[in-house]
């Protein structure tokens, strides 16, 4: 990953994640810091799944929320990010970081779903 700036809110937060197949993996809910006084601040992951987007939901539909959807949060590290672009890319899979999973549930239980 190269050092160039960008813009947290811009340029990471609520964009598509990809895998390195290309398959969507989720969104970039949230974004983990180290700021270490003295030191400049940095990204350290992303952070994707419904325990990083509840905390940006009023008290009562978070709790709602983490009813329906759990309160599971991935943390990608940032080592892992290939490319910023339109899509945020990984350098690996998103079962190998643990994304996507809840995808998969769904697809699974909808796959299910008697056809009309």
């Amino acid at each position: 990953m190269n050092t160039r700036r960008f813009d947290l809110v811009r340029d990471l937060l609520d964009h598509a994640i990809v895998d390195s197949s290309g398959l969507p993996c989720g969104m970039v809910d949230d974004v983990e810091l180290d700021c270490e006084p003295g030191r400049p601040l940095r990204v350290v992951a992303l952070l994707v799944g419904p325990g990083a987007w509840e905390r940006r939901l009023p008290r009562w539909s978070a709790f709602l929320a983490r009813k329906i959807f759990g309160a599971t949060t991935v943390k990608v590290p940032w080592s892992r990010v290939a490319k910023i672009a339109e899509k945020i890319e990984l350098d690996a899979t998103a079962p190998e970081l643990g994304l996507g999973a809840m995808d998969r549930h769904f697809a699974k239980w909808i796959a299910r779903l008697p056809s009309s």
